[in-house]
């Protein structure tokens, strides 16, 4: 993704979930997560936005299993994104 396409999400997930930038570092994101997706199609949306915006998590973080994220996703209030 593009800075302009990653921007999007962003504010996309801030509309819709209270993201607010709460760290930034080297190739990093920190977000806080004022209202998680309540239920299982909106937690798959975000799992899979999640996913598209950044897969090095989804393949570097080998306490994250994938068949369950979406549901984590309901409780989490903070997501971390990260690019090697």
């Amino acid at each position: 993704m593009t800075a302009q396409d990653l921007s999007a999400v962003l504010r996309s997930w801030e509309h819709r979930s209270g993201v607010r930038v709460v760290g930034l570092g080297h190739g990093s994101w920190y977000l806080s997560v004022a209202a998680p997706p309540t239920d299982t199609c909106q937690a798959r949306v975000v799992a899979a936005e999640h996913y598209l915006a950044c897969p090095d998590v989804f393949h570097e973080d080998p306490g994250l299993d994938w068949s369950t994220y979406h549901e984590e996703l309901t409780r989490l209030r903070e997501w971390r994104f990260w690019w090697d």
